[in-house]
């Protein structure tokens, strides 16, 4: 256990070194040469085109390899076939599952949102886990809503923009899906409950998340499959909604066109 604690303390601490000093360059590139070449020595986007929230595909060559991976083989032979028979169950239990995921989320929120100072929105969260995890049967049923408590999420890769910080490089990572250099921060950190419970639990949790969360997208499936490049759909929509959640939080806005909302929902999970 103290292994495991060691090496994840040791990887947050060196991504979130890496991505502080990830500086991005806001210069014209049609600038006086002197005043270009002297902007990227001091940032590390090298001239590649800024993405949403400071988001740079530094490695795009192998994220796209990562994305062949999780779309053209997992999700196409494994995870596509197993949600649409998850969604022919009982609707009733896919709601079930859809609460107790939602529960433990809220857990997670009572700790973040202290880190941006919503003593509010923490103890809303707070009230939540508590009534649904008791009266709502380890959060089967979301009692919660029913009392009109109303979700105050917050993870810690927002938590990280609120901050200030860029999302950074965008990672494709295999059996993973997207993320950026500033959500696996966040994802690791708020994944650090799971090392105290039995492997098969947290296995158990995650894969039963993640066919939750990909029959969430079935009727948006078109929305890659006819895109021109999906891969780039992919990317663009992760990044817009990961930021667009930062910038609800401070009070403005971000939207995307043509892009339904339960997609920009589950996309990230």
């Amino acid at each position: 256990m103290f292994k495991k604690g060691f090496v994840l303390l040791i990887s947050i601490l060196a991504l979130a070194s890496f991505n502080a000093k990830a500086k991005v360059s806001s210069t014209n590139p049609m600038s006086p040469r002197q005043i270009v070449e002297a902007d990227y020595r001091n940032n590390q986007n090298y001239g590649l085109s800024l993405l949403t929230g400071g988001a740079v595909d530094v490695v795009e060559k192998a994220n796209r390899a990562g994305f062949y991976i999780n779309y053209d083989i997992l999700d196409k032979h494994l995870l596509r076939p197993v949600a649409h028979a998850y969604v022919k169950l009982p609707q009733w239990t896919q709601t079930g599952v859809g609460n107790f995921l939602s529960n433990l989320n809220d857990g997670i929120s009572t700790v973040d949102n202290l880190f941006v100072l919503r003593f509010k929105d923490s103890s809303v969260s707070l009230s939540r886990f508590a009534l649904n995890s008791t009266v709502g049967l380890l959060g089967l049923f979301d009692v919660a809503t029913a009392f009109g408590i109303e979700k105050a999420q917050m993870d810690m890769g927002t938590v990280f923009g609120l901050w200030g910080q860029n999302q950074g490089p965008f990672l494709m990572i295999p059996a993973y899906g997207p993320s950026t250099a500033r959500d696996l921060q966040g994802d690791s950190i708020d994944n650090i409950p799971y090392m105290f419970v039995p492997s098969y639990i947290t296995i158990s949790k995650f894969v039963i998340s993640a066919i939750h969360s990909r029959a969430q997208l079935i009727s948006q499936e078109g929305v890659v499959d006819n895109s021109f490049d999906p891969y780039i759909q992919t990317r663009d929509v992760y990044l817009m909604y990961r930021e667009g959640k930062v910038n609800k939080d401070i009070g403005t806005t971000q939207e995307s066109e043509s892009i339904d909302d339960s997609f920009l929902d589950e996309i990230d999970n």
